[in-house]
């Protein structure tokens, strides 16, 4: 995760940050209700579902997530991939930072899960891991989820 923009910087008004997903992760379906949010795709083709509409996002492509929209993304490639992403109204950059911190935890996955949708409460963030089995079927997915813990790229700048 590297940190482009941060709320503090742009008087609240945005977010930004590049992140990356390893070839066979899967980010499961989620709801932002307090911002919206556009992922520009610097390199590989993910996969995504927004609103229940599944596209592939070829690398200098936009792909907008509406607040309230649920959205899932997959890295269906043999390499990875990473995306510029933009937040409003900024101050989202919490919430990956938790995330990181409870994805490193010792904690076992029921608990993961539970410290996750707790974040997810402070931040507005509503996981619809019901959903998952759904997901995985229609993005054709049979290897690994990464769904414990925030997207990478090396390390955070600030």
């Amino acid at each position: 995760m590297v940190r482009k923009v941060t709320a503090q910087a742009s008087g609240g008004s945005l977010t930004v940050e590049e992140w990356g997903l390893p070839p066979g992760g899967l980010i499961p379906p989620h709801t932002h209700t307090r911002e919206d949010g556009c992922n520009f795709v610097l390199e590989g083709e993910p996969t995504r579902e927004v609103g229940g509409e599944i596209l592939v996002a070829p690398k200098g492509s936009f792909v907008l997530k509406p607040r309230n929209i649920p959205h899932a993304l997959y890295n269906a490639g043999h390499g990875p991939v990473r995306v510029l992403e933009i937040l409003t109204p900024g101050g989202f950059e919490g919430y990956f930072d938790e995330d990181e911190r409870i994805a490193s935890s010792a904690m076992d996955g029921d608990d993961r899960r539970k410290a996750r949708a707790e974040l997810g409460e402070r931040y507005g963030v509503i996981w619809h891991d019901e959903r998952i089995p759904e997901v995985e079927a229609r993005f054709g997915v049979g290897s690994q989820i990464y769904s414990e813990g925030p997207p990478q790229t090396g390390g955070t700048q600030r």
